[in-house]
């Protein structure tokens, strides 16, 4: 089992460097895992590269980070209320900030990870790709993406206003005493009308425990509205929460 996956991740690894031009060496030491490990320094770009580049040497693409990514009802909502730009927070090797760009909408990819942008930049989705985020009725044309390296905690990269800020187990990742710092920073860039797209992945959750969504409750502490897109839209300010388990 510990071969067929090993060969399973070089050939991803082959398909990922194919298309970047860039090579790191795959490594083979199954038993080593500290690749997976967030940096300690959640403010160091360059702690922010090596995480990334580790996680390509080791086969894992952007398919994988964007796995629980499904925008169609986020499309729909802003198709529906007029909604254009968009600040993809923290975005990593993601790719929704392209495909958001394909069906239409100004996006900003914002991370303060220099390799990170130049892996996503590289990737074109391809049909299998988009699928996974929305319906190919939802391209149109004249989105604009523009990528910027910057802390997102930095309001004067990016300042907006946006209509709608996506973070996505981003923000999740800083300490409680540091969440407010960061919620406070997107904030800050969200138009009076605006969207935060918060998602908050609970790796440990089992039930019957409560799935847990840090910055769903800095929201609802705060008194934000809560929206999903089915209904009207509340006056002012909303967030939209997004949580998944596994």
């Amino acid at each position: 089992m510990a071969s067929m996956f090993l060969n399973v991740r070089r050939s991803v690894r082959n398909w990922v460097f194919d298309r970047i031009g860039d090579a790191v060496a795959i490594v083979d030491d199954d038993d080593e895992l500290r690749w997976l490990d967030l940096p300690k320094d959640l403010v160091d770009p360059s702690g922010w590269d090596q995480y990334w580049n580790d996680q390509i040497s080791h086969g894992y693409g952007p398919w994988i980070f964007d796995m629980f990514c499904n925008d169609r009802s986020l499309i729909k909502a802003m198709s529906e209320h007029g909604i254009k730009r968009i600040l993809c927070a923290g975005t990593g090797i993601s790719l929704e900030p392209r495909v958001l760009a394909a069906a239409g909408f100004d996006v900003v990819a914002l991370d303060f990870s220099p390799r990170a942008l130049e892996i996503a930049r590289a990737f074109r989705p391809d049909d299998t790709i988009l699928r996974g985020f929305f319906d190919r009725s939802s391209l149109r044309p004249g989105g604009h993406l523009e990528y910027v390296v910057g802390d997102i905690l930095d309001t004067a990269k990016s300042p907006g206003p946006f209509d709608v800020i996506i973070e996505r187990r981003t923000a999740q990742n800083y300490q409680e005493q540091e969440l407010d710092r960061v919620m406070n920073a997107l904030v800050t860039r969200l138009s009076p009308q605006g969207v935060l797209f918060t998602h908050c992945h609970d790796g440990s959750w089992s039930p019957p425990a409560k799935r847990r969504h840090v910055t769903g409750d800095w929201c609802r502490a705060h008194g934000w509205p809560l929206w999903n897109g089915k209904e009207a839209k509340p006056d002012g300010r909303v967030a939209w929460l997004v949580t998944t388990t596994g």
